[in-house]
């Protein structure tokens, strides 16, 4: 029955692993021969000039026959040895083993009998011949312990035979127990040195074995890795480069041989890379070991980076070269370096942003240098953003980096500091020069963009602060400059202004009054007063308008006109928002004669998603009617995206909240919306009420506007009534209410009750 696959693949081996062995020992003992052959030739040619006379052609002819032998035996012995060493199966053995016997036979032949037959110097010198070529054939036999026994044990024969031929006595006897004794101990010697030999081939074949599993395992692990293997001799040259080298540099086996790691890793072009280069020219040339040193060279046109660990190689204390591991670490080095870049650009338009443009600042007063900083933001980016949406918007400051980069002269400096924000550092500093580059801002900025279909067309505003007379550190020229810009805001934007003292002092007053208004809800310093609705055919009040007022605990009353432009700037209009409209709603809940409350929605409030639930949370959490409460909106909040503004006011008007059009007749008055929204309530400015006395157009309009609101079912509220005359013509007109300071200023909630139940002349 056959054997298993696996036992046949171990035999298999097994037996390839005692070929290996087998071919060491012949190819060792054919090594041997060689000597052993020319030192028994000499000593048979200077044995047959001594005794040729004495022995005559018995001696010619055995030296006849050892001549032909040692040609034989030579010619096969340099056919073995002329190449390496290779598998020998037991046929080679048994061969050699007749080699060896055939040897003993021919070399020890006559010197053994002449010993056994002779006496004196024919006797002692051949006797001396047999037993220096038993021991040399011992030793030339060893590695093969087969061989050298039947070397030995042909040679004793001889002894025996050559004994008993020539007459067995007490010496001849006493002779033979002697090299019967002296083949014993030879084995005995003999064994000990082919065991050692073995062993010693057997070592050096798994060696071999372990050395070659090795090299399969770094040369997989440099396939599969990053990592390759390299080594130099002692003038750095690279010895066997691997493909996987080669492939790294893009360079023949023959190039790479040739080069030398100095050359091969040269070309770094400065900072990081050149102190790698250093620290690694310092290592070798001080023959030390090295880890992990990164360094850079030009690899196939392109910069490449290197991860490279290596140790010296010493030999009896020579240096022979270095060997170590190097991998191509330029993906991560790529990748560090786009961490960095990230870390201090803006990933929209690549502009640096606000981090590396403070560090540049700090430079620059390091440095010492007057220089300009200039601080622009757009003006009407935010509509643009919210009429098309984000794609266009991000668009948008692409194209004005781009514009503001074409701008900039070889020592100006950009960053985009946030939104629609940029600052520049320039060296101009003289008035004209910076006017004249900021006149160039703002023209460039201008000019119109087409994007995705559409044309837009943004402005800018921008601040100018000249260090270090507007401030000697980053702190005081950043916000120099921002109180520039809001200068030029306030100008009328499109424009640029440069930094004064008294801006300084209005900006700080500002941010002094954005912080006492952040906490004046949690401290409740605001109040509402409120102003009534006068019925215009009856008297009667109707409801009342709900009117913040922030009393301050230093300032005292701070009118809205100062703080309420403050809030919606800085965002606090949406928290302070949903107060009033808590607080209106639950003042109006005690009202006995079941007035309505009207309140002003702030444009940057009405922003605010959440608006519809914060009014339903409001109305729920005081018990107030809906119908009882009364929003007024203006015109502002439907120029941005009409569309969201009319989805929020429907959403607010299923409450059961009206719905008030306020300031009708100014600004950006459109029919259309009128037409799209069906609002409770038109309220006429108070600036077409004050003219009714002397101009007859204001007539015509106030007539129009309730023509209007008739014919779309709306009423109409007059504001801003004085006079007793302007009363009587909005009467006439056919206005439903009236309010001003005819009938009541704006009133603490503590003081509503002696006006709520009076009449007022109709």
């Amino acid at each position: 029955m056959p054997a298993p696959v696996n036992e046949r693949s171990a035999t298999d081996a097994g037996q390839g692993h005692d070929d290996l062995l087998r071919g060491r020992q012949i190819f060792a003992v054919e090594q041997n021969t060689e000597r052993g052959l020319v030192s028994f030739g000499v000593a048979a040619t200077f044995a047959t000039l001594l005794f040729h006379r004495e022995w005559g052609g018995t001696i010619l002819a055995w030296y006849l026959c050892v001549l032909g032998f040692c040609a034989i035996r030579f010619t096969v012995m340099r056919r073995t040895i002329g190449r390496t060493p290779s598998p020998m199966g037991r046929a080679a053995e048994r061969q050699l083993i007749a080699w060896a016997a055939l040897s003993s036979l021919v070399m020890t032949s006559l010197p053994v009998f002449v010993s056994m037959q002779s006496e004196g110097l024919s006797f002692a010198f051949m006797l001396a011949l047999a037993l220096g070529t038993f021991w040399s054939g011992c030793f030339v036999f060893a590695p093969v312990f087969g061989a050298a026994i039947a070397f030995m044990l042909v040679e004793l024969v001889l002894a025996v035979a050559a004994g008993f031929y020539a007459g067995l006595d007490w010496q001849r006897g006493m002779l033979m127990a002697l090299f019967a004794c002296g083949v014993g101990g030879a084995i005995h010697i003999i064994r000990q040195h082919s065991e050692l030999f073995r062993h010693s081939v057997v070592q050096q074949l798994d060696l071999e074995q372990n050395t070659e599993v090795i090299g399969l395992l770094l040369r997989e692990h440099e396939d599969q890795s990053s990592d390759w293997l390299w080594q130099t001799d002692a003038a750095m040259r690279f010895v066997e480069p691997s493909r996987r080298f080669q492939d790294a540099f893009a360079m023949s086996d023959a190039a790479l041989r040739a080069s030398t790691l100095a050359v091969l890793l040269a070309g770094s072009s400065g900072g990081e890379a050149a102190g790698g280069q250093v620290r690694l020219r310092d290592a070798v040339v001080a023959r030390q070991s090295f880890r992990d040193m990164v360094v850079c060279c030009g690899s196939a046109g392109e910069e490449r980076w290197f991860n490279l660990s290596g140790r010296p190689v010493f030999v009896e204390g020579r240096f022979i070269g270095y060997r170590g591991v190097m991998a191509d670490v330029t993906a991560a080095k790529r990748a560090e370096a786009r961490v960095i870049h990230l870390a201090n650009h803006d990933p929209l338009t690549d502009l640096p942003n606000r981090a590396q443009f403070a560090t540049v600042l700090d430079r620059a007063f390091a440095a010492n240098r007057a220089f300009a900083l200039i601080s622009l933001d757009l003006d009407g980016f935010k509509p643009v953003n919210d009429c098309y949406g984000h794609p266009v918007g991000d668009a948008l400051l692409m194209e004005v980096a781009r514009r503001l980069r074409r701008l900039l002269g070889a020592n100006d400096f950009i960053a985009r500091l946030g939104g629609d924000e940029f600052a520049i550092k320039t060296l101009r500093h003289d008035q004209e020069s910076v006017e004249s580059f900021c006149r160039r801002i703002l023209e460039v900025i201008a000019e119109p963009l087409t994007i995705d279909g559409y044309t837009v067309a943004v402005g800018a505003s921008v601040g100018v602060a000249i260090a270090p007379v507007d401030g000697g550190s980053r702190e005081e020229i950043t916000k120099s400059a921002d109180a520039a810009l809001y200068r030029a805001k306030q100008g009328g934007r499109g424009t640029f202004r440069f930094f004064a003292a008294e801006m300084d002092q209005q900006l700080q007053e500002r941010q002094r009054l954005v912080q006492a208004l952040r906490v004046a809800v949690a401290r409740e310093e605001l109040r509402l007063y409120f102003q009534p609705f006068i019925d215009a055919r009856t008297g009667a009040v109707t409801g009342c308008e709900a009117l913040i007022r922030w009393q301050h605990p230093t300032r005292g009353l701070v009118p809205p006109a100062d703080f309420i432009p403050l809030a919606e700037e800085s965002g606090l209009i949406v928290p302070i928002g949903a107060w009033v409209i808590e607080e209106a709603c639950r003042q109006a809940a005690t009202w006995q004669g079941g007035q309505r409350v009207s309140l002003n929605i702030s444009p940057v409030q009405f922003k605010d998603r959440d608006l519809p639930e914060r009014i339903l949370a409001a109305l729920t959490l005081s018990g107030l009617s809906p119908s009882r409460l009364e929003l007024e909106v203006t015109e502002t909040i439907l120029i941005d995206d009409a569309d969201a503004a009319l989805d929020s006011l429907r959403r607010i008007r299923a409450l059961g909240v009206r719905v008030a059009l306020d300031d009708f007749g100014t600004g950006y008055s459109s029919l259309s919306y009128l037409r799209r929204f069906p609002f409770d309530k038109i309220k006429i400015d108070r600036s077409f009420v004050s003219d009714l006395d002397s101009r007859p157009d204001s007539q015509v309009i106030v007539r129009a506007i309730h023509d209007i609101a008739v014919g779309l079912g709306m009423t109409v509220t007059a504001e801003g009534v004085e006079t007793a005359e302007q009363a009587q013509q909005l009467r006439i007109t056919g206005c439903d209410e009236f309010q001003g300071f005819l009938y009541s200023k704006p009133r603490p909630a503590a003081d509503l009750w002696d006006i709520m139940d009076r009449r007022y002349a109709a």
